[in-house]
């Protein structure tokens, strides 16, 4: 009688732990003894975290017992990674055996990609509505299977049911300044399956072999054959990848040609297209097509639409006499209408309708006092009633914000939509201009807001996108993706460190997920400084025109260079002592981690690469202020091979960043007119990661020979 006590005790002491780790009720853990971190919650963290997860009685399993996969009715074996990947189908139920179920019973949840995962007594069984909620439930097994063995404990016998939050929950793949060698992208959806995102809006540009218009295509565009294999990959693992081709604006990788200069808006400028000219349509169908050809198992069309700048310039819009916003929605109608020819649901970015009517400050600046906002919809909003008829009824409006989604314009632009019976999806960001590595903790709380509206208006899905403009290696959005999630299949109020600390625990291993790890946040805090060290004015998020490169000492005024430059000196030496704990942190990381420790090499690079300015600045600093002509030839001398030591610097980091990722553009690529300044957009080589530091490395060279 005691053993059973005591036994029924411990389960319900570690039930709690496991419930403290997901979205439970107070109530529910109310009712539950107080905490004990050397239980269940200690080793075995979710991403995302399922809806319910209880305890049941009966021995456990270990992460070795699992055999084999037996099917029961209609269930297929999904497709698997890791240690579930090799077992083979068992012809009865049994210990070592996971069973796969497909079950319409009321008794589960209602959702296609939700799941009962019941183990215990080394037995697995999963039970489904659908091939995507038995897809998910392996995913699930899979993370406590991997902390099981990563920590060689035990899983207590548990059951979870769980279903998403949100149906649609896709990342943005941009390509319009890169491309990644084709087995990066197979690698990609595997680990974007593990944490259950479901869709993949790739935006194509010029980096699809077009059969239609091979002319836009660049010389190393990727065939519409390899993508719609991708896309076959993705859709295996419950992914859906669909395609986005920019148009009316951001159209400069087509018109850039001179063959398609007639379609333009403006003749002067590359990136309109003329919404009245019928071969803009003609020529926008043809790239759908093989858009569509390479994505053979998506649902959407995403048209762009967005930033289209001064609409109506042409001869033939002017003639029109119809206004901008006129113009806009023919423009949205026609192409709405095509989509839905191809079966594909057309996907715009909606800013255009609120900038034609005086609306857009409100939706995405939060320094617009509420008041405020509330007089300037009063003012306006009939703009918007005015012109409902034009708004295609089977468009989905993306509504985008990448920082504050929770400002009362933005949320009554939403409203708006679903009072009209709008189709709206969200769309946050995991990556907007930051050049070498996304910042503000990987966007954690515009994500963690978004994905919170998103669930709560029902919106028709969210987006996570993750710019190319600056282009970081993509290695550096899988924090943001892992934040994004983690809100959306499953909202929980979480504190950015406890996420963070879970992040690492699943992507890296178990080992790394004390606060001693967060490397990241220490190289986020690094990069501000670095962007602006060698430079009176200017910024690295675009590619600078012109620039002022800092000053540089004169001999024969000692310790004037010094007073002048003072706080950045100051800054550089504190960065100094940041480089040195950050390259710590990535050390130890690489020698306990057990995945992805690719990242882990990009991070350490960028990290190597960021503190070059600082020691330039320091040893230009201790030029001024040496004692002597001879201390200042050693000092000299010191500069000069920092400055050749830079070639080195530039070598290891792009040896580790090409190890996926296509560092220049073909010898026969045609720049286009670069109208917002793409920090990746500057050059055709790699010139462009470097552009400060190259700039004032020739001006050190050209000081050192006067000296």
């Amino acid at each position: 009688m005691k053993k059973a006590k005591k036994l029924t005790f411990f389960l319900i002491a570690i039930g709690f732990l496991f419930l403290k780790s997901t979205a439970f009720s107070q109530q529910q853990k109310a009712m539950l003894p107080g905490p004990n971190l050397t239980g269940f919650e200690k080793h075995f963290k979710l991403i995302p975290a399922p809806q319910k997860i209880e305890f049941i009685k009966g021995k456990g399993i270990s992460g070795h017992s699992l055999r084999s996969f037996y099917l029961k009715g209609k269930a297929l074996k999904p497709v698997v990674q890791g240690v579930l990947q090799s077992l083979p189908l068992s012809s009865q139920e049994g210990p070592g055996v996971i069973v796969l179920s497909i079950s319409h019973t009321n008794t589960g949840p209602a959702s296609r990609e939700g799941y009962i995962l019941e183990g215990g007594n080394n037995r697995v069984t999963i039970e489904a509505r659908d091939q995507a909620g038995l897809f998910y439930g392996c995913q699930t097994l899979l993370q406590l299977l991997e902390d099981a063995h990563d920590q060689q404990v035990a899983i207590p016998a548990f059951r979870i049911t769980d279903y998403p939050d949100i149906d649609y929950r896709a990342i943005h793949l941009d390509l319009k300044h890169h491309l990644d060698v084709s087995g990066y992208y197979y690698d990609m959806m595997d680990r974007l399956a593990a944490v259950k995102i479901n869709a993949v809006i790739i935006e194509f540009e010029d980096k699809l072999r077009y059969k239609a218009a091979p002319l836009v295509a660049a010389g190393n565009a990727i065939s519409v054959e390899e993508f719609a294999a991708i896309s076959r990959y993705a859709k295996d693992r419950n992914i859906e990848v669909s395609p986005l081709i920019q148009g009316l604006g951001h159209a400069s990788f087509i018109l850039k040609h001179e063959k398609y200069k007639e379609l333009r808006d403006t003749l002067s400028s590359d990136w309109s297209f003329d919404p009245m000219n019928p071969q803009t349509y003609e020529l926008q169908f043809s790239l759908y097509k093989d858009a569509i050809a390479a994505t053979p198992y998506g649902k959407y069309l995403h048209v762009g639409g967005d930033e289209v700048g001064n609409l109506g310039m042409s001869e033939l819009s002017k003639k029109s006499g119809l206004s901008p916003m006129q113009l806009q929605m023919r423009w949205l109608n026609k192409v709405s209408e095509f989509a839905v020819q191809h079966n594909r649901i057309p996907i715009f970015w909606d800013d255009m309708v609120f900038k034609l009517s005086n609306l857009y400050q409100t939706t995405w600046d939060p320094q617009v006092k509420a008041d405020e906002v509330k007089k300037t919809w009063a003012e306006n909003k009939h703009k918007l009633e005015e012109n409902i008829s034009l708004f295609p009824t089977q468009c989905v409006f993306m509504r985008w914000n990448y920082d504050s989604p929770d400002i009362p314009g933005n949320l009554m632009a939403l409203d708006w939509y679903k009072s009209h019976s709008f189709k709206v999806m969200a769309a946050t960001a995991a990556q907007t201009m930051w050049p070498l590595l996304p910042r503000q903790q990987s966007n954690f709380q515009s994500i963690k807001d978004f994905s919170r509206i998103t669930a709560e208006k029902k919106l028709d899905g969210i987006l996570c996108t993750a710019w190319d403009d600056c282009s970081p290696h993509f290695e550096m959005y899988w924090r943001g993706f892992y934040n994004f999630a983690f809100f959306t299949w499953h909202y929980a109020e979480v504190k950015v460190a406890d996420l963070q600390s879970m992040f690492r625990h699943r992507f890296y291993a178990p080992a790394l997920n004390g606060p001693s790890f967060n490397f990241e946040d220490q190289l986020e805090e690094a990069l501000p400084f670095w962007e602006k060290a060698l430079v009176k004015k200017g910024t690295r998020e675009n590619y600078p025109a012109t620039f002022d490169l800092a000053d540089l000492p004169d001999p024969s005024k000692k310790n004037v260079w010094s007073n002048a430059y003072k706080s950045r000196i100051g800054q550089a030496n504190t960065e100094v002592l940041r480089y040195a704990k950050t390259k710590d942190r990535i050390k130890q990381s690489m020698g306990l981690a057990r995945r992805n420790q690719y990242s882990l090499e990009i991070m350490n690079q960028v990290n190597e690469l960021q503190i070059y300015s600082s020691r330039l600045l320091l040893l230009l600093d201790k030029f001024d202020r040496a004692a002597s002509e001879t201390s200042q030839q050693a000092v000299k001398e010191e500069i000069k091979k920092q400055v050749n030591d830079f070639s080195e610097i530039r070598k290891n980091y792009e040896t580790v960043f090409s190890k996926t990722r296509l560092l220049a553009n073909p010898a026969d690529y045609i720049p286009d007119q670069n109208h917002h300044h793409h920090l990746a957009n500057g050059t055709n080589n790699s010139d462009w990661m470097y552009v400060y530091e190259l700039a004032m490395n020739k001006k050190i060279i050209s000081w050192l020979s006067t000296l």
